[in-house]
């Protein structure tokens, strides 16, 4: 069953669904903004890209109420405008100790965490010179490779013995 565009826009409002924040748009956005939003929307939230389906209708519904210009002021008649905070609150950080360090302190964490990601992969550090001898997985590799070489010698070397011996 097919609703008209003014039951479906106060179905809309009703269920609190912004098509505006839906698409990440702003009320004053001209068709082609609202048009190049509905595209990015579509391949974020497309099933096929990974998205849910429930978002991607969600995206369609958005865009068929704001690029009717009949219904998008019927939609901007029935809805209230969003309320801007001035003093709304801040999020909290998800590390608290985040919060009071410097930006130079957080990049040389993020340089640290990322060289050790590299010493354990085997990979030269990137941003500090020094590499810990005998402890990135390429050194592991290479000595269990080594290892494996001397354990084949050795049982190469029992079965000719063993050979010898019998004939």
């Amino acid at each position: 069953m097919r609703l008209a565009p003014f039951v479906r826009v106060l179905l809309t409002v009703r269920t609190g669904v912004d098509p505006y924040a839906t698409l990440g748009v702003s009320r004053d956005a001209d068709q082609s903004r609202i048009h190049a939003a509905y595209r990015e929307a579509v391949r974020r939230t497309h099933p096929d890209a990974g998205g849910s389906s429930a978002a991607f209708e969600d995206v369609q519904e958005a865009y068929e109420l704001l690029r009717d210009p009949g219904r998008r002021a019927a939609w901007d008649r029935a809805s209230p405008a969003p309320r801007v905070r001035s003093s709304a609150p801040r999020p909290a950080p998800a590390d608290p100790r985040a919060a009071g360090r410097p930006m130079e302190d957080l990049l040389a964490e993020s340089q640290r965490l990322e060289d050790e990601a590299r010493r354990l992969a085997g990979m030269a550090s990137r941003y500090s010179g020094a590499e810990e001898p005998g402890d990135s997985i390429g050194e592991v590799l290479r000595d269990a490779g080594t290892q494996l070489r001397d354990a084949a010698d050795e049982g190469a070397r029992e079965l000719r013995r063993f050979i010898r011996k019998r004939l």
